[in-house]
């Protein structure tokens, strides 16, 4: 991020999503959404590796079909109005939710850091408020592909041990959660993006310093307070009560008007994840607890994000 090009390009990507959120009209949201894919694309090159320009292609490939299907789609859809549903089916390729979810891990695999939480939390806010712009209210599509991501994105990291891995299936999982908030307040969902982007935010303040692969280095390159930052953040990732993520899909629950059916399978994905979040991160916490109280520094920076996870116990505490 040295280079002034990239200040130029971060520029881009943050006004294309501000264009996309704020756009009355479905040719304003195209234009915004490949400014947005063509301002990110650069980002992706730190190292300047040919792993990074096959990352590149990966990525490039599977949102220029994604921005072809929305385009085709909403002129089709000026004579059908069926073919909207297509518009949104085309948005969760660009999200990578399941099962159109064969382009994100390879991609995310082969990312740096920054660009690895970029496209996990940034990239992700242009399609998913431009969906509610296509239909109000969720198709049975859509409703099928929250249950389809929920239950793919908890089963699917049962089995990994790459770092990126987990958070590539928590991303999934996420995703069935905001694609099935769509329908309740907007601010049940744009509450549920700010909270999940401010806990890999958390998460990524704590592995900055390292270069971390596995998931057995998690905590062993970490100080005390690090760890205890790090193992709190990917708790509250998983939903684990009271933390922040808990509280964001408790409203999810309250407030959204899928079927029983629908709210049984996100439940059942966020368990399964919780299940290896807790397996995780249960030996560092015991660890941990060995450790003295007073013995542990934290900075400044991380402080707040890691009060930010454990805010809605005060508030439990305040209410009751």
């Amino acid at each position: 991020m040295k280079s002034p090009n990239k200040f130029l390009f971060l520029f881009l990507m943050v006004s294309s999503t501000c264009l996309v959120v704020s756009s009355s009209n479905w040719l304003t949201t195209w234009m915004g959404l490949e400014i947005n894919m063509l301002g990110f694309i650069p980002l992706m090159f730190l190292k300047e590796t040919a792993n990074e320009s096959e990352t590149a292609v990966k990525y490039l490939v599977p949102q220029s079909l994604g921005s072809t299907i929305f385009i085709a789609s909403a002129v089709i859809s000026l004579h059908l109005n069926n073919a909207q549903s297509l518009m949104s089916i085309a948005m969760c390729l660009k999200l990578g939710a399941a099962p159109l979810h064969f382009w994100f891990p390879p991609v995310m695999a082969n990312l740096s850091l920054l660009p690895a939480f970029m496209l996990l939390t940034w990239q992700k806010i242009a399609p998913i408020f431009a969906i509610p712009t296509f239909a109000p209210s969720p198709t049975p599509d859509i409703l099928l592909v929250a249950s389809i991501s929920a239950l793919w994105g908890g089963v699917g990291g049962l089995n990994q041990t790459d770092l990126r891995s987990l958070l590539t299936y928590s991303s999934i999982a996420h995703t069935g959660w905001m694609l099935a908030s769509i329908n309740s307040n907007t601010s049940v969902l744009s509450f549920y993006v700010m909270t999940y982007i401010l806990i890999n935010l958390s998460i990524y303040s704590a592995l900055i310093t390292t270069s971390l692969s596995s998931h057995k280095q998690l905590f062993t390159a970490q100080s005390p307070a690090n760890s205890l930052l790090l193992a709190t953040c990917i708790l509250s990732l998983g939903g684990l009560p009271p933390l922040s993520g808990f509280v964001m899909k408790l409203l999810v629950i309250k407030f959204t008007q899928a079927s029983l059916l629908v709210i049984f399978t996100l439940i059942l994905g966020a368990l399964v994840s919780l299940f290896y979040y807790l397996s995780l991160t249960f030996s560092p916490l015991l660890e941990l607890s060995k450790t003295h109280l007073a013995k542990i520094r934290t900075s400044k920076p991380a402080l707040p994000l890691f009060l930010a996870q454990i805010l809605p116990l005060s508030m439990l505490l305040f209410y009751f």
